[in-house]
């Protein structure tokens, strides 16, 4: 077992509090270090890690709870609250059987062979690509817990998402993160595998204005929007999708042109938007 010592990641369980996210996996702030001894893989770890899919990004409301503000060693930590793009470079570390069948922040059990992981800001749940800057090779998962609490840390890997990425024996590594938007995540993976593209002719690029679980919330956007004067009237849809109710407004011939009149719109109104495909 002496193979599987790798950086330190303690386990401290913060006592409830409004600023303060339960059962928050928090480490020491060291650069370097080993796991305790009883954390790494189990004894007699799957065979097959190597083909534990990547994590398929879909719409998901976010947790309110877990997307709190909180404080983790004496430092305060502000999620973020909506899917938007975002880069990060730093590193990536991991977390194995000392926390399987745990709780994580947003009160799911934590299982080591998901492609998941933990992040100190990101909205939660959400999907990232993390790419080894080492190696280049990447993942998806499904950020769904906060940490890591550690300098240059920042996202902690499950270790079939580790495993994936060849950080398991090396313990981290310098990686990037992107954060998806669920509705281009496939096409856009897609068309990196294949030479072909998608026919520029098709009207299929949106504008999305808006994610809510709340149907209220939803109708409440596009009145707004439909009291916004612009040259051209807006076409804007209401759609049930996955539990959300999503407001789109499009659609565009292209996506330069739905960009166009997001740049456009968000002069008008202030949206924390992006741009979709059907």
């Amino acid at each position: 077992m002496n193979k599987y010592v790798f950086t330190l990641i303690i386990t401290f369980l913060l006592s409830s509090c409004q600023s303060i996210v339960p059962d928050l996996k928090v480490e020491p702030n060291k650069k370097s270090g080993a796991y305790y001894l009883d954390d790494g893989p189990e004894d007699n770890p799957p065979e097959n890690l190597d083909k534990i899919p990547d994590a398929q990004p879909k719409y998901e409301a976010l947790s309110k709870r877990a997307n709190r503000p909180y404080v983790a060693f004496d430092k305060k930590y502000v999620p973020m609250q909506k899917i938007i793009p975002f880069e990060e470079e730093g590193y990536a570390s991991w977390y194995g059987k000392r926390y399987h069948g745990r709780k994580t922040s947003i009160g799911e059990t934590y299982d080591m062979y998901q492609m998941t992981g933990a992040h100190k800001t990101l909205p939660l749940p959400c999907y990232i690509k993390v790419t080894n800057l080492e190696n280049k090779l990447s993942v998806i998962i499904r950020v769904n817990d906060r940490g890591p609490f550690i300098d240059e840390r920042i996202v902690d890997l499950s270790y079939a998402a580790a495993q994936r990425l060849r950080i398991i024996e090396k313990g981290s590594e310098l990686v990037k993160i992107e954060m998806l938007n669920p509705s281009l995540a496939k096409k856009n993976l897609d068309q990196s595998d294949n030479t072909s593209s998608a026919d520029p002719s098709i009207k299929d690029f949106y504008i999305q204005a808006g994610a809510f679980s709340s149907e209220d919330n939803a109708t409440n956007l596009i009145n707004k929007l439909t009291t916004i004067i612009f040259k051209n009237s807006l076409n804007i849809r209401k759609i049930n999708k996955n539990s959300l109710y999503l407001v789109t407004i499009g659609p565009y011939d292209t996506q330069k042109f739905a960009e166009k009149a997001l740049k456009d719109i968000s002069k008008k109104i202030q949206l924390n938007s992006f741009i979709i495909s059907e």
